[in-house]
């Protein structure tokens, strides 16, 4: 204690000043570990690491979280260099799935729709089937780094799903390849190709997207910050789809939250997202990890029977962590169209189960 006082007072050499510094600085450590703890829960590895970082600066970091840096910095390039193994990270993973899936075939949500006075159904075959589904998801990640702080990286990942009630099944994939780029201090680029696939009863769809993201950590007084901006150009079996998309995801005392935008160009005679706000916020409710998320899109460009359509959607979810490796989620969504035939309400239920790793 007497050489953290002689520490003190040589950065505040009043006894006034000395009080002020000792009471800062254990507010200092007090915050960071409080940030520290809401992190473990925050979707973003970087602003993880950033987090953990902090508290290495105030000194009260436990070896657990010194060691837990340590390996998420080699597992994102740093440290490494020429002549070592380029190799430094690789995981597979797999998990059990059990939710409730409003539309397991990709059916029509609507049974029936009015057009000019005459009523009319949708065929039984082509209606959308609700019910329990049971399945499987896996995925792995490789990560080659080739200089310090850069490195390409390799994402696979995949599920299916099959309703024991109506003997139908669902399935998707999704193949990524990117390079992720240190730029200088807490500033980062990445380029991503990413190609997905999903295959339901009635159809399948193809995706593809390039994107390139620049994004920025940083520390304010009351938390830390990563922002993003990303431009992208996708490819659907409907036609091509420039997009921008910001976001602000921030690790506060006592919750993480993430903020993003996203505005698209139309795709020609398709009814297509135009535009996309979503919201989440997490917290640690005794010691449990709690979610809220909200989103609202709108989507335009399209016609049924010569009728423009434009649609919005706004959907709610709710998570919570029933026991460790175990999370309920539940969401509600509705749709608005200038349609009727496309107005409908959705609920859902997912049972997450941690991930088994190797």
């Amino acid at each position: 204690m007497a050489s953290l006082l002689v520490l003190i007072q040589m950065r505040c050499p009043s006894l006034y000043g000395a009080l002020l510094c000792l009471m800062l600085g254990s507010a200092a450590q007090a915050d960071a570990l409080d940030r520290a703890r809401i992190a473990s829960i925050a979707g973003s590895e970087r602003l993880r690491v950033f987090t953990y970082g902090k508290l290495l600066e105030t000194g009260s970091a436990p070896r657990a979280v010194v060691v837990q840096v340590k390996r998420n910095m080699v597992s994102q390039g740093f440290y490494f260099e020429p002549g070592a193994n380029r190799v430094i990270a690789t995981e597979a993973w797999a998990a059990p799935i059990l939710s409730y899936d409003g539309n397991i075939n990709g059916g029509a949500l609507q049974d029936s729709f009015t057009f000019n006075g005459f009523v009319f159904e949708a065929d039984p075959a082509f209606r959308a089937k609700s019910g329990v589904v049971m399945g499987l998801a896996a995925g792995a990640v490789a990560r080659l780094a080739w200089a310090n702080g850069r490195y390409v990286e390799g994402r696979l990942r995949g599920e299916a799903v099959w309703s024991p009630e109506h003997s139908i099944g669902r399935s998707n994939a999704e193949l990524a390849l990117c390079s992720r780029n240190h730029v200088t201090g807490w500033t980062f680029l990445d380029l991503c190709q990413t190609a997905s696939v999903v295959e339901r009863e009635l159809g399948s769809n193809t995706s593809q997207k390039t994107a390139l993201a620049m994004t920025q950590l940083f520390q304010t007084t009351a938390g830390y910050h990563e922002v993003s901006a990303e431009v992208a150009q996708a490819q659907y079996d409907t036609g091509h789809q420039p997009s921008v998309t910001l976001s602000w995801g921030a690790v506060w005392n006592h919750a993480a939250t993430k903020l993003s935008l996203t505005k698209a160009a139309p795709i020609n005679g398709e009814t297509a997202l135009n535009s996309r706000i979503a919201a989440d916020v997490q917290w640690l409710w005794d010691g449990r990890p709690v979610g809220v998320g909200l989103w609202h899109q709108r989507a335009s460009g399209g016609a049924f029977l010569g009728t423009p359509r434009t649609d919005m959607a706004t959907g709610i979810s709710f998570s919570y962590q029933l026991r460790p490796g175990l999370t309920a989620q539940l969401g509600y969504m509705t749709n608005h169209s200038s349609v009727d035939f496309f107005d409908y309400a959705q609920a859902s239920l997912n049972v997450r189960f941690d991930a088994l790793r190797w």
